[in-house]
């Protein structure tokens, strides 16, 4: 190589390699950027490996909920964003788009419950105040399914039982529903040990079922012979046992309540509590709740020829005192003549209370022939059935079965499908009856009064008469003689002066004498 391309190699290399410095310190300009594009990246990346599902919940309304603001909570921990709100398809309800967490991904599953927690007052108390301040959001309660679900339908109102809550649930069967409402309390020995959590009309329409919670360590007490009842406000009964009343709480008084108890008492302590689930019935009242079960129920006509009025279906049956039965149905009973008229009275006889230690000892059938037996017996020696007032207040009556030795023989009619007792008038009849015998004999009594006053005028009156027209004659002839004129009354007063002058001339000797004895025998001397 020559000396003058040396020599240009030589001025070359150093503008080459200040060309080549320039490029490489404008490419340090975009490392930041790059840098700041990496990260980006990698949070993008990091977003997306985090990112829960997309859920959608349809609420009824969107009340104080912000896109991009409510937040989606599980314990008061944040598990998601409310990204959209928008109408529904057929602008009834609302629908709400949430992004989730991934940690929340567990938690949608297809029986998960939302709604939302705004201030409430309701049954069960005042919720949701914390959100005064810091505004609504949306809780979920995760539910127990496999399936996961990513459409969901919101609840008008907080639940009362979420799930992992400790106690259990129980169904109870009412005829009505009563004073009852979600949340309102359930009751043991009066301490608060649960509430309502839901009622629905059965699909037959011929009763309500009643849902309730019964929290842990309470729950336990629930066993299979519990017994359920209304202990909603006041219970006011006034029937032939009297005035009854009876209130569990101030807050049952309210918002109604439920109460339950064993039926054994404190026998029952060693019983199993009973399944969740199980299904009890709920009473009208603590008295129909705790009534002792029978196994033997039968049933039994009273015939009565008397009015029965203030006896209902329901009206108890005792004997001496002692509940025997109830009053079932109550019928007119028309005789071979359409004018014999009777009313008939069926009752449900529990004969085991009057043979208790024949239904222990014997087996079903010889019970039964026993309990015959039995009430044979007691008709024999003057059981009969009568009505009987049990509130004078109300009228109430019921059925009461005694003894009565002077009541005529009678037997148990146990022919008819329905076997028939024999019945004793009433008390306040046969008074009635005794009111109207007396009625009957004083009318007789004034019925001869009449006719004897009859017979007075007729007979007596004229001789008295005749009797009076001589008096009024003779007292004529007496104001004749006793008249001042009369000579009768003249000769009168001459009499009585010539008396008078007589009684004179008697005083005079009288006083003589008393004054000179000795002139009986010397006679009246004369003066000098």
């Amino acid at each position: 190589m020559s000396e003058d391309m040396r020599d240009l190699d030589r001025q070359a290399l150093p503008q080459a390699r200040a060309a080549a410095w320039g490029r490489l310190s404008v490419s340090w300009i975009w490392i930041v950027p790059a840098l700041a594009v990496l990260v980006a990246l990698g949070l993008a990346v990091r977003a997306v490996i985090e990112r829960g599902p997309e859920i959608t919940v349809q609420l009824a309304s969107a009340e104080g909920l912000e896109a991009n603001k409510t937040k989606i909570k599980y314990k008061d921990v944040v598990v998601g964003t409310v990204t959209a709100i928008a109408l529904s398809d057929d602008r009834r309800s609302v629908k709400v788009t949430a992004a989730m967490d991934k940690q929340a991904e567990p938690l949608l599953v297809k029986d998960s419950r939302f709604w939302v927690v705004r201030p409430r007052v309701g049954a069960g108390g005042i919720s949701g105040l914390t959100t005064l301040l810091s505004g609504p959001y949306i809780a979920v309660d995760p539910g127990t399914a496999k399936e996961a679900g990513r459409r969901f339908t919101g609840l008008d109102a907080p639940p009362l039982v979420v799930n992992n809550m400790p106690g259990r649930q129980f169904l109870l069967a009412a005829d009505d529903l009563g004073s009852l409402d979600v949340g309102a309390p359930v009751y043991f020995r009066r301490v608060p040990v649960g509430r309502v959590v839901g009622y629905a009309m059965r699909p037959d329409g011929k009763a309500v079922g009643v849902r309730i919670f019964v929290d842990a360590p309470y729950d336990r007490l629930v066993t299979s012979d519990s017994r359920f009842w209304h202990a909603s406000g006041i219970d006011v009964a006034m029937d032939a046992d009297g005035l009854k009343m009876d209130m569990q709480s101030v807050a049952s008084l309210v918002m109604g309540g439920i109460a339950f108890a064993r039926l054994g008492g404190d026998e029952g302590a060693e019983s199993a509590p009973a399944p969740p689930e199980s299904e009890f019935t709920l009473y009208a009242n603590r008295a129909a709740a705790l009534r002792l079960p029978d196994s033997v129920v039968q049933k039994y006509v009273l015939v009565f020829n008397e009015s029965v009025r203030g006896l209902t279906v329901g009206s108890p049956v005792d004997f001496r005192g002692l509940p025997a039965g109830e009053v079932s149905r109550i019928n007119l009973n028309f005789g071979s003549d359409a004018a014999d008229i009777t009313m008939a009275v069926e009752i449900n006889l529990y004969p085991e209370r009057f043979a208790r230690q024949a239904r222990e000892k014997l087996p079903m059938e010889r019970s039964q022939k026993a309990i015959r037996q039995i009430l044979d017996a007691m008709v024999a020696k003057g059981l009969r059935a009568q009505l009987r007032t049990g509130n004078l207040l109300t009228g109430q009556r019921y059925v009461a079965l005694d003894y009565f030795p002077k009541a005529k023989r009678a037997h148990v009619a146990w022919g008819p499908q329905i076997p028939e007792l024999p019945t004793q008038p009433g008390a306040l009849d046969s008074l009635q009856d005794q009111l109207q015998g007396v009625m009957e004999s004083l009318h007789k009594t004034l019925e001869h009064t009449d006719k004897l006053m009859a017979d007075v005028d007729q007979k007596v009156v004229p001789e008295l008469s005749a009797t009076l027209a001589d008096a009024r004659k003779t007292l004529k002839q007496a104001d004749l003689v006793l008249a001042s004129d009369s000579p009768t009354q003249l000769q009168l007063r001459d009499t009585l002066r010539e008396v008078g002058r007589a009684a004179t001339a008697l005083r005079n000797l009288a006083d003589l004498l008393e004054r000179h004895p000795e002139a009986l025998l010397t006679g009246r001397k004369t003066s000098q």
